[in-house]
């Protein structure tokens, strides 16, 4: 079956050593430093990607920040909004209120006018017809006294019903 010659295991071992050394000199230091240059350009790339999974984190964390600065933005120029749509309400709300007040004085005051109006033009009525009564008992021969009284008399209704209106 298996027989061992010593002279070709000494061939073998001389054989296998000189590929070792051949190996060794020639394609030993290329493979490592292909396998070196390799295990760098993959710690490089494990480094970039975790330094761009940083800043992905870093930019994440900024948008947010920037998304809840916005919302706090927007929820305050809401409330400003607010504020001042209240504001006008309130503004244009007193200024109807004091129109409405000028004008109702200014109604006030016209009434007053037209009443003191009436209330001259008859007066003038009221002595015109106290001068035509007047003239009549004058012309029935009255005495002066008897004038002045009616005269008295007249002008006390005027007063009295100028002092009702």
């Amino acid at each position: 079956m298996f027989e061992a010659e010593p002279g070709l295991i000494i061939w073998t071992w001389l054989c296998f050593g000189v590929l070792l050394a051949l190996l060794s000199k020639f394609a030993y230091k290329p493979i490592v430093a292909f396998l070196d240059s390799r295990a760098a350009s993959i710690q490089e790339e494990l480094e970039g990607s975790e330094a761009k999974r940083k800043e992905a984190e870093d930019l994440l964390v900024k948008y947010k920040t920037q998304l809840d600065e916005g919302r706090l933005e927007v929820q305050k120029m809401i409330e400003e909004g607010r504020a001042v749509g209240e504001k006008l309400k309130r503004e244009i709300v007193d200024k109807a209120a004091d129109e409405s007040k000028g004008l109702v004085k200014k109604a006030q005051e016209e009434i007053d006018r037209e009443k003191k109006k009436a209330l001259m033009e008859l007066q003038e009525q009221v002595a015109e017809l106290s001068v035509q009564v007047a003239s009549k008992m004058i012309q029935d021969t009255l005495q002066p006294k008897d004038h002045e009284k009616l005269i008295e008399d007249a002008l006390a209704q005027v007063k009295e019903n100028y002092a009702k209106a």
